[in-house]
């Protein structure tokens, strides 16, 4: 079965791909990546926001190209003054009027004109208008072709007493997607998922395992998820049901699911309150139902939410959960163990959020309670002293910001209902036509607790952190752009790796040369500077050590010819830690062919990496919708093919196989996920069918 799937993907590749060519909203995304603490982090619905803009052009002429400045494709400044040019011209009709907006550059122009659209904002919604919209099938399987230490056979008797020590299910990961959509008004479809090393239906299990598991038993795919949206039809703003997410304010009250948190330029919110949850992300989304109503300047924003979730469970009462010590996030359920906490507690939510605005101001205030059916009850390491233990929680929070001509002003404060605070505020200010500069402060208490919350934070939550953000975008000349970022914090209690109060800095700066429409470079330099404790363990007490980060990073893509593009990046690692200097490189070379039919297309990449220690971290192109940042350790060499055909109209098939071999490794991964050998592939399928 496997060779199958080989010879099925080297036959697409060598036809095949099409991906997202913004190589500056890449860098966002596997900075993002690289300074996530979670082990698994599922960033493909800020891809696929991209990707949705790309299908369904943004109309200019509406307020939804608020999106272009949260996707930071242009600035909140340019934003405003397109506001303020059809203010007083009118609705848009043509491209070229966008080059008499004021600050509105060539570059800004060239970005975003493949996703926007002209069309008269007065146009109305007619239920006869629903054939026109498009149903869209989406099949996706991927599989490491190496055999890992989790699948490999064990006997019926020593399975049932060590029950942890396989994968219950196969290799694949499985995905299912259907979705309908019309313009931007709605959404809807389901989505069905199944991780590697998941089983679907339990009559393929052992014996032994399903005595053990009892009723903890499912069958069918281990994820399944329903959505529901419409948008601005009739008296209704947005109605969401089903999975969706949900953003207020800064995110600092509620936030759910994971934000976009580029470096560079203001980190003003603004985006869409409500959007569907079409991601397998099983962790980041609500369930329920959410809806906004408008009425002249107010907005009400309501929702609910009532969702299942995987919990680690200390002790029972009647058979159903008492107490747990947290809550899991990474969706997977592929042992005993890890099926045992599987869907364990239930999680509501209920709330509302009210909100006045005009076309430059706004404030909202926003309410939310959350229950759990199980007490939740942290360990009791110290670093946990302030974490929330119980099974109720209230937030409410203040958020606000005002625009005018050159500066922007914002902010949030919010409060859990032991009376901690959190709060952010910053501003923006563009002096001159060609400067930038950004200023916020924030500081959450150590005791703030809140279940949905992603504002901007050094750290991997919204508490325990006071911290300071600078950062400067100045156009140095035409097409020359210099981005500017740094951000004091520190903690004043301890963290898990930090058994003592700790401060850090984070320093990044990037020169961007946009020669032409299809050339750019950019070179960037990162510094990082963070407190953890010592490794030493055989003192008392483990005091602090600073640890720092140097990058030094080259990029340049530019088109050879018409239908194809090279990309190339070099970048130097030299790292300060406890025990010794460590450097790192990593090296790639990216061909890209995209003939004129657009019938097929695809990409390779070449790569050579050294991490002394760590990772280093690299975008690698993927099948539609799909999001891949490589994090690379040891030394060796990476290479891939992605690649797409459409046979018919209506029929696209994407493939991606990667090799990676190691020099310096016999064994790769850790327990389950064991790989003996120095090299591992992997391998995925998409097809799509549109109709």
């Amino acid at each position: 079965m496997r060779k199958i799937f080989l010879l099925i993907m080297i036959f697409i590749i060598t036809n095949s791909f099409a991906q997202i060519n913004n190589d500056l909203l890449i860098e966002h995304l596997e900075q993002m990546a690289e300074n996530s603490s979670e082990e698994v982090n599922d960033y493909s619905e800020l891809v696929e926001t991209y990707w949705n803009i790309t299908e369904n052009p943004i109309n200019i002429n509406s307020a939804d190209i608020d999106q272009l400045a949260e996707l930071k494709l242009i600035s909140i400044f340019q934003l405003e003054n397109i506001k303020n040019y059809r203010k007083v011209f009118g609705d848009f009709l043509f491209i070229e009027e966008l080059y008499e907006v004021e600050s509105l550059d060539r570059r800004s122009i060239e970005m975003i004109k493949p996703i926007i659209c002209f069309e008269s904002k007065k146009d109305r919604f007619r239920i006869r208008d629903l054939k026109y919209g498009k149903n869209k099938i989406l099949i996706e399987a991927n599989q490491c072709l190496n055999k890992k230490q989790g699948y490999s056979k064990i006997a019926d008797s020593l399975l049932y007493e060590k029950p942890n020590s396989t994968y219950l299910g196969s290799p694949q990961k499985l995905y299912l997607r259907y979705n309908y959509t019309y313009k931007n008004k709605i959404e809807a479809g389901f989505v069905l998922e199944k991780d590697p090393g998941e089983y679907i239906f339990k009559t393929n299990l052992n014996d032994s395992i399903i005595k053990l598991l009892g009723d903890r038993c499912y069958s069918g795919f281990d994820f399944f998820s329903l959505h529901f949206h419409i948008r601005e039809i009739y008296f209704v703003k947005d109605l969401a049901i089903g999975d969706y997410k949900l953003s207020l304010g800064q995110g600092l009250t509620m936030g759910s699911g994971i934000a976009f948190t580029a470096q560079g330029g203001s980190l003003l919110r603004r985006n869409k309150k409500i959007a569907a949850s079409k991601s397998a992300n099983e962790a980041y989304y609500l369930r329920g139902i959410a809806s906004t109503f408008q009425h002249k300047n107010f907005e009400l924003t309501t929702f609910y939410s009532n969702k299942k979730n995987d919990a680690n469970v200390i002790s029972y009462e009647n058979n159903k959960p008492l107490k747990i010590s947290s809550l899991q996030q990474n969706g997977l359920h592929r042992t005993y163990n890890e099926i045992l906490d599987r869907k364990v507690i239930r999680q509501q939510l209920y709330g509302l959020s009210l909100s006045y605005r005009s076309s430059n101001f706004q404030i909202g205030y926003t309410l939310h309670k959350t229950d759990l059916s199980a007490s939740l009850q942290p360990d009791n390491n110290i670093y946990n002293s302030f974490y929330f233990r119980g099974r109720s929680l209230t937030n409410q929070g203040l958020d606000f910001y005002y625009i005018t001509n050159k500066i922007l002003f914002y902010g949030e404060i919010a409060m859990s209902d032991n009376n901690a605070f959190a709060g952010l505020i910053g501003t923006t200010i563009q002096p001159t036509g060609y400067i930038e500069l950004s200023i916020m402060y924030r500081n959450y208490a150590k005791d703030y607790q809140c279940f949905y919350s992603n504002a901007y934070s050094a750290g991997s939550n919204t508490r325990n952190e006071k911290g300071w953000y600078l950062s400067s975008a100045i156009s140095l000349a035409a097409n020359w752009r210099l981005i500017t970022s740094v951000d004091f914090y520190k903690s004043d209690w301890f963290k898990n790796n930090t058994h003592s109060p700790s401060n850090g800095l984070e320093f990044n700066t990037q020169l961007n040369y946009q020669a032409s429409n299809n050339t750019l470079m950019f070179i960037e330099f990162r510094n990082k500077h963070k407190m953890k404790n010592t490794s030493n363990i055989e003192i008392f007490q483990r005091y602090l050590i600073n640890e720092e980060n140097n990058m030094v990073r080259f990029h340049v893509s530019y088109d050879l010819f018409d239908i194809l593009t090279l990309k190339n990046r070099i970048e130097y690692h030299f790292n300060n830690y406890e025990d010794g200097k460590y450097n790192s490189y990593l090296i790639y070379q990216d061909i890209i062919y995209n003939p004129p039919d657009n019938t097929y297309n695809f990409s390779f990449r070449y790569e050579l990496f050294h991490a002394e220690k760590g990772s280093v971290y690299a975008y690698e192109n993927d099948v539609l919708y799909s999001f891949a940042v490589g994090g690379l350790s040891g030394k060796g060499i990476r290479t891939y093919f992605v690649g797409r055909i459409k046979p018919i109209d209506k029929i696209q098939i994407s493939g991606k196989i990667g090799f990676t071999f190691y020099d310096d490794k016999n064994e790769i991964g850790t327990g389950l996920e064991t790989i003996k050998g120095n090299w591992r592939s992997d391998a995925k399928l998409q097809i799509i069918l549109t109709i």
